[in-house]
């Protein structure tokens, strides 16, 4: 398990919200940090994803390809915020690159330490993916109300 990450600090973040703490620690116990420097990708568009991530230092950003080639940073991850979730919710590849902003240190969470908790906890589980959609619903409502801004801007009044 991660040393140095207070479970008090996990239950305040909203993918651990309302887990037990013995929950928390099962899903703990077989994850690892990832450390990645200013630019480094954590994963690449189109790669097969198993695992999520939660920022516990630094920022990190999601960045996505347009057709004209040119890369757009579509929203960034900062500290107690999870990104890599689709990758759990759906068996789709990996919607775009994630790279760190700066120095960044992630706490990984694999599927199959999510399967551990399904075989302790059947409602454990399915409150962890409820925290992920409703964090994942979020997301889209906010990039919602970014598409309508920009719509605003490019249609003549």
């Amino acid at each position: 398990m991660p040393e140095n990450i207070p479970i008090h600090r996990l239950k305040d973040m909203p993918v651990f919200g309302g887990l037990r703490e013995d929950i928390i620690k099962l899903i703990l116990d077989g994850s690892h940090y990832v450390e990645r420097e200013e630019g480094e990708p954590f994963f690449l568009e189109g790669e097969r994803g198993d695992s999520s991530f939660i920022v516990e230092t630094g920022s990190a950003a999601l960045f996505k390809v347009g057709a004209s080639g040119q890369r757009h940073q579509i929203r960034s991850f900062l500290p107690g915020e999870c990104f890599g979730a689709m990758a759990l919710l759906g068996v789709y590849p990996r919607s775009g690159i994630v790279k760190a902003l700066e120095p960044c240190r992630v706490v990984e969470i694999k599927a199959d330490q999510l399967f551990s908790v399904y075989q302790a906890d059947p409602e454990q589980y399915v409150l962890i993916f409820m925290n992920m959609a409703r964090d994942l619903s979020r997301r889209l409502r906010d990039t919602d109300e970014q598409l309508v801004d920009c719509l605003d801007q490019l249609l003549p009044r």
